[in-house]
């Protein structure tokens, strides 16, 4: 949905519909999707497959015009046809493709652009996500004897990591380093060996943490002073809850080192992460962007987060040389409904296809994006977007205190009013500097003021080509802006 009031008033009986379904729709209910924490990402790539594949389209009509005449440039019509053949993580990534080649590259690495005699692209019968393996110098993370806690004795279970890219595994008597797994994995490929074990015939299992112990045995010894050895690949936890990698239970006091030889993670891996409600690298957009800082995240070694479709629930603080992609701002959302905003901006990031909303019934102002300070490093992206806030009381798309942003192709609007309150799109104080261009700001109509840009004192806005629905305070700058039927926009 579009947070305006484009194709009808904003509720928050809505809002509350797009926490259940999990998912963003512009311009019609939340009904069109179901997207829970336990489904695979991929299976909400396909149930919102035809939104998807009109955005990318759309998005690169213009280039397909210009570049008509191209030899392998694809008309609307065929990449729309090419796109539904692609299976849902390829489509995925074609919507997040930054160039129309990448797009292309996609398109063909899926086999869609193969003809009829050619191999077809069949869709696999895993809705997971594919994984990549990735072989390391073997690295110890486990060695009972001198982890804290000590040996594990009879009967008991433990938890441990078995991936820590922030971290080590000195406190589980292992390397003092990450072994070089740069992401936290789906699983490892590892060899365990036993020894000074008392008693047998006896067994231990190991299986992820937060999943029910399973009935097969990871490795089995009959005598008791066994030295045995025996190499598993390791399925991890994955998603939310996940404060150990996996869990292990030995049926007799054993000690036991573990090393791991290998890693498999989602197809993005290195500096691009992966968030999705379940399935992916993380289930946080604030923990993605968190891991890619402590991987070493900065200017020349920039990371992307790749958002997959739903909502996240969740208050997300950009952090510097750290992009956040999603499927669209049909599909992939930030609502936060807690005091404050939904995103705090102000690093050197470009956050693209998003919903984003706030809905704030404490606050006096409810606002979705919130600029007090910048980095260092620069000012903030935002493109293709669609912004909101609803409270009871005065209601703010965008607030800019200081620093530069820039916002482009996208919606800002707010609502709906309670009584008495102030609806406003933008807002920039002190010493901000705001570009806005080739999108809507959209306030809700109602309340004390209809307001689609205030500039405050010291503060800079300039408007470009957009449609505004409201009148303006402080006069910003406005070049070639239009009323809802395309009349000159009443702006200084």
């Amino acid at each position: 949905m579009r947070f305006t009031n484009a194709r009808g008033v904003m509720l928050r009986s809505v809002a509350s519909s797009l926490l259940v379904t999990g998912i963003l729709v512009l311009g019609q209910p939340a009904a069109a999707a179901d997207v829970s924490a336990t489904q695979s990402p991929w299976f909400a790539v396909d149930r919102n497959r035809a939104a998807i594949v009109a955005a990318i389209v759309e998005r690169w009509h213009d280039t397909a015009v210009a570049h008509a005449a191209t030899p392998g440039v694809l008309s609307d019509a065929q990449l729309r046809d090419a796109l539904q053949k692609l299976r849902a993580d390829h489509l995925f990534s074609a919507s997040l493709a930054g160039s129309y080649a990448a797009v292309l590259s996609t398109l063909s690495e899926a086999g869609a652009l193969e003809t009829a005699s050619s191999k077809v692209n069949a869709k696999t019968g895993n809705p997971a996500p594919e994984l990549v393996y990735t072989a390391i110098t073997p690295c110890r993370i486990i060695d009972s004897r001198f982890a804290a806690g000590g040996s594990p004795t009879a009967g008991s279970t433990r938890n441990w990591l078995a991936t820590n890219p922030a971290g080590s595994f000195a406190g589980q008597g292992g390397s003092a380093t990450n072994c070089g797994i740069p992401v936290k994995a789906a699983a490892v490929t590892v060899n365990i060996t036993i020894f000074n074990n008392a008693t047998g015939p006896a067994y231990l299992v190991a299986w992820p943490f937060n999943k029910p112990q399973p009935t097969a045995a990871t490795l089995n010894w009959v005598t008791p002073n066994t030295q045995l050895a025996n190499s598993a690949v390791l399925p991890l936890c994955t998603g939310a809850g996940c404060t150990s990698d996996f869990s292990m239970f030995v049926s007799a006091g054993t000690d036991f080192v573990m090393d791991v030889v290998g890693y498999q993670s989602s197809p993005s891996g290195g500096n691009v992460l992966s968030v999705a409600p379940s399935g992916a690298q993380y289930s946080s957009i604030q923990a993605a962007i968190d891991a890619a800082i402590a991987m070493g995240a900065a200017d020349g070694n920039s990371f992307i987060v790749k958002v997959a479709p739903g909502i996240y629930n969740e208050q997300v603080t950009l952090k510097d040389w750290v992009d956040v992609h999603g499927a669209g701002s049909t599909a992939t959302g930030i609502v936060f409904t807690g005091t404050g905003p939904a995103v705090f901006a102000g690093a050197q990031s470009v956050v693209r296809d998003l919903g984003i909303f706030a809905d704030d019934t404490v606050s006096n102002v409810a606002v979705a994006i919130q600029q007090n300070t910048t980095t260092a490093a620069g000012f903030p992206s935002l493109q293709w977007v669609a912004v909101g806030a609803v409270g009871p009381k005065d209601n703010v798309g965008l607030n800019v205190d200081n620093g530069f942003i820039h916002v482009l192709n996208s919606d800002i609007g707010t609502g709906p009013p309670g009584a008495g309150t102030n609806q406003t799109a933008i807002v920039a104080s002190n010493a901000a500097n705001v570009r806005f261009a080739n999108g809507r700001l959209t306030p809700s109509l109602g309340g004390l003021t209809r307001v689609v840009a205030k500039q405050n004192a010291g503060a800079i806005i300039k408007i470009d080509n957009s449609e505004l629905r409201g009148t303006t305070i402080g006069a910003p700058s406005c070049f070639a802006v239009f009323q809802q039927n395309y009349t000159a926009a009443a702006c200084p």
